[in-house]
């Protein structure tokens, strides 16, 4: 009974606790928004609204997307862009965040598409990566023979940008969510592959190959004694 109960307690977190971490994620995500003006509106009016700040942010976004549009808008927008450029440290900061935002949210597509790696090298173990760039800078690569290959860790977005000779790069025929659920999880969210895993074989069957075995040895014995 109590053996039953711990599987039936094993079977609930398993399906509870992913679950619970996507709820928690997005309660956590809400409240950080909704902080950020929530609070002032708030304080102003001396009554609790919850979700005023996270509406906020959510018109304010769409506004500033509409606004792009326009002519005079969109100046106004690309004269902070160039600003915010030009200010030395926040330069580094607003153009790696830009470039990362634009190649996971925008038109850029970031990673291109998902090979694998041979790492350590001449090891024959491989790692899944991801393509950002088929051409590199002259001043990295002269000769046009190289391309970068972003590795994610496991249960980590960061990692580590390999510059790769095109030749050792093997094109696999994942997508680019199945091979970052793969590469993130370390294996434990499985892609769908066509192959089947071999099972071993039933308990029983292979209790009567052992015993067919020590039959034939046994009959093999007895023809050797009655030879000699």
């Amino acid at each position: 009974m109590l053996k039953r109960l711990a599987q039936y307690f094993g079977v609930g977190l398993v399906t509870v606790l992913p679950i619970a971490f996507v709820i928690w994620l997005v309660v956590f995500v809400f409240n950080q928004v909704d902080s950020l003006f929530g609070n002032a509106v708030n304080w102003i009016d001396g009554v609790y609204v919850p979700g005023i700040g996270f509406l906020i942010v959510i018109v304010g976004i769409t506004l500033v997307g509409a606004m792009a549009r326009f002519y005079v808008s969109r100046q106004a927008l690309e004269l902070i862009d160039r600003l915010m450029s030009r200010i030395p440290f926040i330069k580094s900061l607003y153009t790696m965040s830009k470039e990362v935002v634009d190649n996971l949210l925008g038109k850029r597509k970031g990673f291109q598409r998902v090979v694998l790696v041979e790492w350590p090298p001449e090891m024959g173990t491989k790692v899944i990566g991801f393509v950002t760039a088929e051409s590199l800078p002259v001043e990295i690569d002269p000769e046009g023979k190289m391309l970068s290959v972003y590795v994610p860790n496991a249960f980590q977005f960061a990692g580590p940008t390999f510059l790769v000779e095109r030749d050792q790069v093997q094109d696999c025929s994942l997508t680019v969510d199945q091979a970052l659920q793969f590469a993130l999880s370390a294996g434990l969210g499985r892609a769908e592959t066509k192959n089947a895993p071999i099972e071993p074989p039933p308990k029983k069957k292979r209790r009567a190959e052992k015993v067919r075995t020590q039959s034939e040895e046994f009959q093999a014995q007895v023809e050797m004694d009655t030879t000699s």
